[in-house]
């Protein structure tokens, strides 16, 4: 979670500076932010719909099992904060570069 929302911070911070005054300068960051942010949004919303289940799902059976039972896999986490490590360190590449 420390993780997600660490890379929400610095996503946000840098999408400000992508909009700002100086914006035409970031010749490798406005590309990379477009696309990382297509793919972060859909696995976001891939990791809400594991975690908040429709309407129609929400018995009370399946209440019980959500609270008793974390629903990701050990490899699933792994693979997710992969994800976001390299997203972080494409962005921190980026911003260095425009900054030469």
């Amino acid at each position: 979670m420390n993780g997600i929302t660490a890379l929400q911070t610095a996503f946000q911070q840098v999408e400000y500076l992508a909009k700002g005054p100086g914006a035409t300068k970031l010749i490798a960051l406005k590309p990379l932010l477009e696309s990382s942010s297509l793919e972060l949004e859909k696995e976001f919303n891939r990791i809400l719909q594991i975690l908040q289940p429709g309407l129609g799902q929400k018995t009370k059976k399946h209440l019980l099992r959500l609270r008793l039972k974390w629903p990701f896999q050990k490899a699933e986490v792994e693979q997710i904060l992969q994800l976001l490590e390299r997203h972080k360190s494409d962005l921190t590449f980026a911003m260095n570069s425009d900054q030469m």
